[in-house]
């Protein structure tokens, strides 16, 4: 024999109608009602819980006057967990322990974030490029200027002072100087003049 409350299945002591957890629990005094006393000899659904007073609302309320349909707060729930302070989502646990959804396709266990589906297998938005789409589209993009016309200066001939990093100095220097030319012998208009006339009387 299991135990007569609503919703449990465990059995019953021997000699009782009930389980160890509800031995000593009163069910509600309506007849026929198998449901767990709350207050006033009344279970929730027959007004051991105080109601909505809103007219014509017998849901429970949670915080205030008013139900959450009516404007009231809802408290919220935590994972039945022990030792577990996280709210409850799912099957009252949190998402750690089992609360969250998981993914709907087959095999995969990781949770759902859109759709009902994993980050992994969330289907791709119209009009939005991947990360390597646009990875790659950065590659292939044409360069401002060309670097076949730009001179390169060689280590051996600089002066005995300089190091290999003052010739990296130099080639960069150099390229600053012919970009300008470069630039106006396409028809755009040489914005970067004035690095001309600085750059390229330090660098001579």
């Amino acid at each position: 024999m299991t135990c007569t409350f609503l919703g449990c299945d465990r059995p019953a002591v021997p000699g009782t109608a009930r389980c160890v957890s509800h031995k000593n629990k009163i069910k509600c005094s309506i007849d026929g009602c198998t449901n767990q006393v709350y207050a006033r000899y009344l279970c929730v659904r027959h007004g051991g819980k105080k109601q909505c007073q809103m007219l014509g609302c017998d849901a429970a309320v949670t915080r205030g006057s008013f139900c959450v349909e009516h404007g009231g707060s809802a408290a919220k729930r935590y994972c039945i967990e022990l030792g577990c302070d996280r709210q409850a989502h799912a099957r009252f646990r949190c998402v750690r322990h089992g609360g969250g959804r998981h993914c709907k396709v087959e095999g995969c266990n990781l949770h759902a974030r859109s759709s009902g589906a994993c980050h992994r297998h969330m289907p791709p938005r119209n009009g939005t490029k991947t990360k390597k789409s646009h990875a790659l589209s950065r590659r292939t993009r044409p360069a401002l200027c060309s670097t076949d016309h730009v001179l390169s200066y060689d280590v051996s001939a600089l002066p005995a002072w300089t190091t290999p990093l003052d010739g990296i100095d130099y080639s960069i220097l150099n390229l600053l100087c012919e970009a300008p030319k470069l630039l106006a012998g396409r028809g755009n208009s040489p914005r970067s003049a004035p690095y001309e006339s600085s750059f390229c009387r330090y660098g001579g």
